[in-house]
């Protein structure tokens, strides 16, 4: 296409220059009237030969292969958002649970959380692995929360050193 627009601009300016040089070197008068009158006709043609000229097909396939690579990208932005958007909300959410850890008092937190894909494919936290120093009374009591707030059953809960592969 850069190419095309080149070849335009570069017949338009040599017509135009073609142009400008027979009307300087010819007589004044009705001759340089006529002269005047055909360089015009010569602008206009170079100006319109690439809408003469264009291979209507060429830039129908043009433009069907790249409404299809718009389509594939599109695709793959998707994807991406989607993975970006699950790996957002499983560190917050490991951030959230773990900062409610530390608040009840145990000690040497780590939370990972996994996710799964819900309604209109928006995730949500599913399971919970949890390796923390705490009692019994600390450890129900964050079972508790992520049961109330995140929604995560205490048979997805993890404890102890579970790594969650």
């Amino acid at each position: 296409m850069i190419g095309f627009i080149k070849s335009w601009i570069i017949g338009l300016a040599a017509a135009s220059i073609i142009a400008a040089v027979l009307i300087a070197i010819s007589p004044a008068g009705k001759t340089r009237k006529v002269t005047a009158f055909a360089s015009g006709f010569l602008i206009v043609a170079a100006l319109i030969k690439p809408v003469i000229s264009f291979d209507f097909s060429t830039f129908s396939s043009a433009v069907m292969q790249y409404g299809v690579m718009g389509e594939e990208y599109a695709g793959l932005l998707e994807k991406e958002n989607g993975r970006m958007l699950t790996a957002i909300i499983e560190e917050r959410s490991s951030a959230y649970i773990s900062d409610k850890a530390v608040s009840l008092g145990m000690k040497k937190v780590s939370v990972r959380v996994k996710t799964r894909k819900g309604d209109g494919d928006y995730p949500y936290p599913y399971e919970v692995y949890i390796s923390a120093e705490c009692s019994d009374a600390q450890r129900q009591s964050l079972s508790n929360y992520l049961e109330s707030e995140f929604g995560v059953p205490v048979n997805r809960q993890y404890w102890s050193g579970a790594d969650g592969d």
